[in-house]
């Protein structure tokens, strides 16, 4: 249990001079405090992984200092957290509890005595885990005031998502268009194409003015980064459908390449895995605008580390 600071301060000196103080305080968060009892409670967790074993009393001290230094600072910014629901009236009702526990039972395929016997092997009663739940809730109702108005996904977002971690789960295949260049000038006309298509200027329009395969801009077939040659392969990797590439000398010929579509074989389609990725996506920017809102609470808070 966290005790008022200058509360706390008054007990002290209400001690008699002789009596053993067996604990202290480790941290003051605005006006409320962390004591030590609190913190190795916190911490017992870890200290039972990770000193099993070590006999070394220097290695042993060297550990239980490691451990309370980061559990202190979750501990602190719990408390923060904790403090900022209570400033913000934030409440929760019975309801959403039990819909909460009814959700976390549906998903993972529980009955009523399964989860009491989850509860009980964490060691907590029904009426703990309850408040934690409620905890939990409070906490999700903060996150939401304070970050999900900054919170932006573009369709950009999710393509360049869907071509980095979904299009490599199966064959990539690249449909591809080029402007094929040939001769003395060839390095100096693949230069002008390049700057025209740069300036907006039509693939096809630009392949019939300096190809010698004009219909190459309109497509030369689908093909696998292993079908390419090295050259091609790293000038297209990672070009996302109507992006064109860099001009690229291929044996005698300067080329540039227009994607025109991208296909993979044994993945999912954008469109079906699009639902996936804006979860994915949402929680991800959820997590780091949380981090930035706590940083930002953190510094405009009164936090005094004793340890």
């Amino acid at each position: 249990m966290r005790f008022f600071f200058f509360a706390f301060f008054f007990l002290l000196l209400a001690l008699p001079a002789r009596a053993v103080i067996v604990d202290r305080i480790v941290a003051v968060v605005n006006d409320e405090v962390i004591t030590l009892s609190e913190l190795d409670e916190a911490a017992a967790p870890l200290y039972k992984r990770y000193l099993a074993g070590v006999k070394n009393p220097v290695e042993r001290d060297r550990l239980i200092n490691e451990i309370r230094r980061k559990v202190l600072r979750e501990m602190i910014d719990d408390l923060l957290v904790a403090q900022e629901v209570e400033r913000l009236g934030i409440t929760v009702t019975d309801e959403e509890i039990d819909h909460f526990i009814e959700n976390v039972k549906q998903q993972n395929g529980l009955s009523d005595e399964q989860l009491e016997e989850m509860v009980r092997a964490q060691g907590l009663t029904m009426e703990e885990y309850r408040k934690r739940i409620a905890d939990q809730i409070k906490r999700i109702k903060l996150i939401q005031t304070q970050v999900r108005g900054r919170l932006v996904i573009t369709e950009e977002e999710l393509r360049d998502y869907y071509q980095k971690h979904y299009l490599s789960s199966g064959q990539t295949k690249y449909e591809l268009a080029a402007i094929i260049i040939r001769g003395e000038d060839a390095e100096e006309k693949a230069r002008k194409a390049y700057e025209e298509l740069r300036s907006g200027a039509d693939f096809v329009e630009v392949a019939r003015k300096y190809s010698v395969l004009p219909d190459s801009g309109k497509g030369l077939g689908t093909f696998s980064l292993e079908e390419l040659s090295p050259e091609v392969r790293e000038v297209i990797r990672g070009l996302k459908p109507g992006e064109f590439s860099r001009p690229v000398k291929v044996g005698d010929t300067w080329q540039i390449f227009l994607v025109i579509a991208v296909h993979a074989e044994g993945a999912k389609s954008f469109e079906e895995a699009k639902p996936e990725i804006q979860q994915k996506l949402y929680q991800e920017k959820v997590d780091q605008l949380f981090q930035n809102w706590l940083k930002e609470l953190r510094e405009k808070s009164y936090v005094r580390i004793l340890l």
